[in-house]
């Protein structure tokens, strides 16, 4: 399967869980520092033996989050090539955050912009593989 048609269905995935679970997706963009298994060593020790028993859901999304941010960038570097991957990895992901988060507040059902967030992850993509080859 090409890397592009990869990318699309990464970032598809991304806002149908921006759309179908807010909080999970959240959690995906949360400030480094401010993500569960960042807090602190004592911290984690805490809740660990307390709230994330083995196989508890919400330790699970914590490492899936972590285990998408280690996979996506490898799918950028087979579009744009390695040293433009975190460059156009970046505009990727703001660009999907962007498009998830003004599907939530409404703002892609108006009038107006006549787009849907299912429409424009495949620009994006397109847009970067076009920038990558003229690099």
């Amino acid at each position: 399967m090409p890397a592009s048609d990869k990318l699309r269905g990464a970032l598809r995935i991304l806002v149908g869980v921006g759309r179908e679970r807010p909080h999970l997706y959240q959690m995906l963009f949360r400030r480094p520092g401010h993500r569960p298994e960042e807090l602190s060593e004592g911290l984690d020790h805490v809740r660990g033996r307390l709230c994330t028993p083995a196989g508890d859901p919400a330790a699970d999304r914590v490492r899936a989050a972590g285990r998408f941010q280690d996979e996506f960038l490898p799918l950028v570097a087979e579009l744009v090539g390695e040293p433009n991957a975190r460059h156009y990895g970046t505009l990727l992901l703001a660009g999907t955050h962007g498009i998830a988060d003004m599907e939530l507040s409404g703002h892609l059902g108006t009038g107006m912009l006549r787009t849907t967030a299912d429409e424009l992850p495949d620009t994006l993509v397109r847009m970067v593989a076009d920038a990558g080859e003229a690099t």
